[in-house]
């Protein structure tokens, strides 16, 4: 089993700890986000759903910026894993 799938079983049983709303992505966000990698080292965190149209880019926005890892994007929620 690869990496990544062990790190998508183990997301399942996560809730999310980080919301990001309508205002995007803010340097606020980024920093507890990289806190909450540093402390967890897998989280999962959820879109608003006004940003269907932009929740590939966020997701992998969010992971460039926080330097981590893109596990699994389903829905509007994202799932991060620290490298």
């Amino acid at each position: 089993m690869s990496q990544i799938n062990k790190l998508k079983k183990r997301s399942h049983a996560l809730e999310a700890t980080v919301h990001v709303g309508k205002e995007g992505i803010t340097p606020g966000l980024i920093v507890h986000l990289k806190k909450q990698l540093i402390t967890k080292k897998l989280i999962k965190v959820r879109l608003l759903s006004g940003l269907r149209e932009k929740k590939k880019e966020l997701a992998t926005q969010l992971a460039k910026e926080c330097n981590a890892t893109l596990v699994r994007c389903v829905g509007f929620v994202v799932v991060l894993s620290k490298r």
